[in-house]
Order: structure tokens, then sequence, then C-alpha cells
């Protein structure tokens, strides 16, 4: 794992979307990445996840795709990213919102290019 060129494209990702994202860790089966600032309070969060993956896949020549994110009380993101040959499947969570009650789902995401 080559962490200066992941280091180079978060530097570039942070630059492109005024973010504030971290490595916390990068070996070869995964890199994690905490996103911090505004990007963490748009309705298209997850979007800024896959962005980072496509630029990742790009720097480092294999796909990578966002496996896992956890969120921080301080709305704060953690995102868990691995190789798409070593993964079986992707979940998201979801949050619903009704009123005062709040449901929270994990779904299943098919990789890309699968249906």
């Amino acid at each position: 794992m080559d962490v200066n060129k992941v280091k180079k494209v978060l530097e570039d990702f942070n630059k492109r979307f005024a973010a504030e994202c971290e490595l916390v860790k990068a070996t070869d089966d995964e890199i994690v990445v905490h996103f911090k600032g505004h990007v963490c309070f748009t309705c298209g969060t997850y979007d800024y996840f896959e962005d980072l993956a496509f630029d990742l896949s790009d720097a480092l020549g294999k796909e990578y795709v966002p496996v896992r994110y956890e969120q921080k009380e301080d709305g704060t993101y953690v995102v868990y990213y691995k190789p798409a040959e070593k993964i079986e499947k992707v979940e998201r969570e979801v949050t619903i919102v009704l009123y005062d009650q709040v449901e929270k789902l994990r779904i299943e995401v098919p990789k890309r290019g699968e249906a």
C-alpha cells in the first residue's frame, strides 16, 4: 500500500470539496478515512464517500468501494474502504425519522456492475 498516494488523494479531495478528511489507516486490505466538515452535513454525504472511492481507485490502480461507515455523535463519519475483489457485500445505513421516532436500518447495496 502506497500511503503517500492515499494521502495525496485525500489532500486533493479536501481541496476540491473543501472537506476535512483525515487518513486513519491504510493497509493492503483496508483504507479508513475520517470525514469531517461541511460534507458531513449535506443531503448527499454518501456521494462524497463514493467520490473518494473513485479517486482512490484511480490513484491505486484497482477498484475501491466504501463497505461500511459509522456516524459519530459529533456528526462526522468514519468510512471503511476495501478493494472490490475482497468484499462480498456493501452495506449502507439508513436513518428514517418520522416525527419523534427514529429507525436505523442497514441495507445491502449491490457492487458496481451487479444488478
